[in-house]
């Protein structure tokens, strides 16, 4: 048997076994659904179109509930998003499956009551058998396909297109060369960590550009170069999963990092990085780090992350050394139909992650400086 047809056995059964949970859930909603109606039309003397509508939006929560801690537990979105994603399938799910339900139900009702003359309740049980399967469709296909995971999914470009790369080495050029207009620019002599970004949209991409600054006290410059170039792996932090210096030169670094990047969906990454640093002056000096490999551990490319190339500036100041730091990814385009809500979002999370990097350098670097001191 071919791995394709494997992989098609599996997603039967797996979607076979989603059919038996949905339906055993939608049972136990129908029994709901059943008692409400047979109370509010016998008990409280309700017609049975108000009553019909009360009892189906009833069943239509309870099952969303369950449907969305069993049925669909396997397509939660990423630790962030959780509410968000909640609400949003909620909605869907009571526009979808709780209007074709309701909908669908007074149709057949009408035609099993009105036409047929047949009881409410055994009218009601022949138009929920009759619904089950439209349900499960809307729900699988729709509802619980979260926009999350439809709009960010495997069916991504496989790597970026030329006229991508193009508009992507033309950004890279310009950034560089105003970077390098600015560099002796001076720098007012902050000493609060700031974090800010912008997004430009290319053909079939996005570039986010982010740009930071730290200052650390009591450092030396001369110091905190040595301590970036020995060892010469990044600070420890929460995105960073392992690192190792792959070569080194006199003034250049090649090294490995796998780092994990919570955008939307989770993502681990290998990549390689080589880094050079310049000096420029007893006062100051620079670092270039361009990712030279980028790999999703997964397999495949999703297009997360296709580029991301990295600018620093360490300046000798009042009490301490200030670090700025500029760093610009290429990844896919936001799909229109998630890019109001996915791209504030993710802009959120990048600049967290900035904020994070900056703060573990300044730790990092803190500690170290102060027990070198000591030494």
């Amino acid at each position: 048997m071919s791995l394709t047809s494997s992989a098609s056995s599996a997603s039967f059964a797996f979607q076979a076994r989603r059919l038996s949970v949905f339906l055993a859930v939608g049972w136990l909603g129908f029994i709901l659904q059943i008692g409400a109606l047979a109370l509010l039309v016998s008990v409280a003397g309700w017609r049975w179109l108000p009553a019909t509508v009360v009892a189906v939006e009833l069943a239509v929560i309870h099952n969303f509930f369950w449907h969305e801690h069993v049925t669909w537990r396997d397509r939660q979105a990423p630790p962030g998003f959780a509410r968000l994603a909640a609400f949003s399938r909620f909605v869907r799910f009571n526009v979808a499956t709780g209007i074709t339900s309701i909908a669908g139900n007074l149709i057949l009702m009408a035609i099993y009551v009105g036409v047929l003359d047949l009881p409410p309740v055994r009218a009601n049980v022949i138009a929920v058998a009759t619904m089950s399967v439209l349900n499960f469709v809307v729900a699988d296909r729709w509802v619980f396909a979260t926009m999350f995971a439809c709009a960010f999914s495997a069916t991504a470009l496989a790597a970026p297109r030329s006229d991508t790369m193009d508009a992507w080495n033309k950004y890279v050029a310009e950034t560089e060369a105003r970077i390098e207009r600015a560099v002796t620019a001076p720098r007012a002599g902050e000493r609060e960590l700031r974090a800010d970004g912008d997004t430009r949209g290319v053909p079939s991409g996005t570039i986010n550009t982010w740009r930071g600054s730290v200052f650390i006290p009591g450092a030396r410059l001369d110091d905190v170069l040595n301590r970036l170039q020995y060892p010469g792996t990044p600070p420890p932090q929460e995105d960073v999963k392992s690192s190792r210096v792959i070569s080194r030169g006199d003034n250049s670094l090649r090294v490995f990092i796998r780092v994990v990047r919570h955008a939307v969906v989770t993502v681990t990454y290998d990549t390689e990085h080589e880094m050079t640093f310049r000096r420029r002056s007893p006062t100051l000096a620079t670092a270039r780090s361009v990712a030279t490999r980028i790999e999703e551990v997964s397999g495949g490319d999703r297009g997360f992350l296709w580029r991301l190339n990295s600018y620093w500036r360490y300046e000798q100041m009042g009490g301490g050394v200030r670090v700025d730091l500029e760093s610009i990814t290429l990844s896919r385009d936001v799909p229109a139909l998630v890019r109001p809500i996915a791209a504030p979002i993710v802009s959120r999370i990048s600049r967290e992650s900035m904020v994070r990097t900056l703060e573990a350098l300044r730790a990092y670097l803190g500690v170290r400086l102060q027990s070198d001191t000591q030494d």
